[in-house]
């Protein structure tokens, strides 16, 4: 009977585990609930046993995360079959992304147990490692902090403004912390739990409200984005190269009067630099314009052992100009490179249909009428570090130039667009976001977006640049918090894990 009871109880933990993580799913666009981040934790801290290490936690702690990730990236496997080499790879890919994602909720979870075992008070304990283990999933070639529980708040603009000290990871840590003081509070109903919960609450976000209520940047000169809306089937077949340079034409014309106009990334879906016909087209067409143009394409340069590929993008002058060249520093796992391939010669032999980029060396800051921006491509904008280091470098505000089209009908081109506007309150920025397919958006440096397209829909926004400072603590300390919180977890749990053998 006590082992009957057993069993049913660890079922019952699992389960509460597995719902909490596919709720936490939830918080992003375009569900629109990121209020739930307040709550969804609290399940898994009452039931995983990190806290009391009773039951299972570490499986406890790898089912909740792979809720969390099943839920959050289960439309990789609905991705246009008309884009991939090997279509029945779809839901492998989402399975495989999910359970690599879950281990380190797992290790989370471990670290939780040896940190609270060490003394640390759970309410300390658990946010600083999710904030630590969230930080190191963004590390390295293999680095995806997609749906970090940060990024649920960017409808809230009062809460996401401490991301200018405290960084994405601060902020996922926060929200942690929330959850596990309501936890402290309903669990011993003190009033000090109480005092705790609310001063964590009503701080940051009093403080959001101040900063935006003096809230104040440059309106710079207008910018024209283009969304062309072209399917893939279209735009990488040579023979509509002629017609997806009319649609480009023609859209530019549209936003002349705009100083700089934006295409998407791989707008130019061929090695135009290589081609002087093509190249002198779009030449002509910004004089035409009399605007420079920033434009996403292919691009390779000649080395000695063969031609290295990037994914660029490209500032040209109105009068036809090279301004700047950007090359895509970050690269997508699988998709555009294989991750390790110079190390290990037998990854080169795999085959998965995937691009074959080299990454660029530096974040390249270009100008437009005296304002400095960087170019982030694709999935770069989901790296608090790189926009950072533009700014750095002085950018008041950052072009991220997209192609989601191969995300299709999902919640992919929503949670990418959401995951950018963070990077506006880290960096004090201003944001043009240019998607061959949407969503294409204006965000303002403190988060608030000012204008923003649908979805599949041939369109051209238009509007003033917003340029920040590209000052905050965030920009001069960096990953301060998060490394801290990572080192602390690390160590702590190494020193009780020790004292234990000991």
């Amino acid at each position: 009977m006590p082992s009957a009871r057993l069993r049913h109880d660890t079922l019952l933990r699992l389960l509460a585990c597995a719902a909490s993580g596919a709720c936490a799913s939830l918080c992003f666009e375009p569900y629109g609930l990121g209020f739930l981040a307040y709550f969804i934790f609290i399940p898994f801290i009452l039931f995983s046993g990190v806290v009391d290490g009773s039951g299972r936690y570490l499986l406890n702690s790898f089912v909740f995360g792979f809720s969390y990730f099943m839920g959050t990236l289960y439309w990789i496997a609905f991705l246009d079959r008309e884009q991939m080499l090997m279509p029945w790879l779809r839901l492998p890919a989402a399975v495989v992304a999910s359970l690599y994602l879950s281990v380190f909720i797992l290790l989370a979870g471990f670290l939780m147990r040896r940190v609270i075992k060490a003394g640390i008070p759970y309410q300390v304990a658990i946010p600083v490692v999710w904030g630590g283990v969230e930080y190191l999933r963004s590390l390295g070639v293999m680095g995806f902090p997609w749906g970090s529980i940060a990024y649920s708040q960017t409808p809230y603009a009062p809460v996401i403004q401490q991301a200018a000290l405290v960084g994405t990871y601060g902020l996922s840590a926060w929200l942690v912390a929330v959850n596990a003081l309501i936890v402290w509070f309903i669990t011993s109903r003190r009033r000090a739990a109480l005092a705790a919960l609310l001063i964590a609450l009503a701080f940051p976000i009093a403080a959001g409200r101040v900063i935006l209520a003096r809230a104040d940047y440059e309106t710079g000169p207008g910018v024209g984005i283009v969304q062309p809306n072209i399917g893939g089937q279209v735009k990488w077949d040579n023979a509509y190269r002629d017609s997806t340079m009319r649609v480009l034409s023609e859209m530019t014309l549209e936003v002349s009067e705009s100083p700089l106009i934006v295409w998407p990334e791989t707008a130019v879906p061929f090695f135009v630099r290589h081609q002087r016909q093509s190249m002198g087209r779009i030449k002509s067409l910004a004089r035409a314009a009399d605007s420079h143009i920033l434009f996403g394409l292919p691009d390779f340069v000649r080395g000695e052992e063969g031609n290295i590929y990037y994914n660029s993008a490209i500032l040209m002058g109105p009068g036809g100009e090279d301004l700047g060249v950007y090359r895509k520093i970050h690269l997508v796992p699988f998709g555009e490179m294989i991750p390790y391939e110079d190390t290990f010669d037998i990854l080169k032999r795999i085959d998965f249909g995937e691009g074959d980029f080299s990454p660029g060396e530096e974040p390249v800051v270009m100008e437009i009428e005296g304002i400095p921006f960087g170019v982030a491509i694709c999935f770069e904008s989901i790296f608090p570090d790189l926009t950072r280091q533009f700014a750095r470098r002085g950018a008041r505000f950052v072009v991220n130039i997209t192609n989601d089209e191969w995300f299709g009908p999902s919640l992919g081109p929503s949670q990418h667009a959401q995951m950018a506007v963070l990077r506006t309150v880290e960096c004090r920025v201003g944001l043009i976001r240019c998607a061959n397919t949407g969503i294409s958006m204006i965000v303002d440096p403190y988060g608030r977006t000012l204008k923003r397209t649908e979805l599949f829909k041939r369109t051209t926004l238009s509007g003033s640049i917003p340029a920040g400072t590209g000052e905050t603590p965030f920009v001069r300390i960096g990953e301060v918090f998060a490394s801290v919180m990572l080192i602390a977890s690390l160590v702590v749990g190494l020193i009780a894990g020790r004292r234990r053998r000991l």
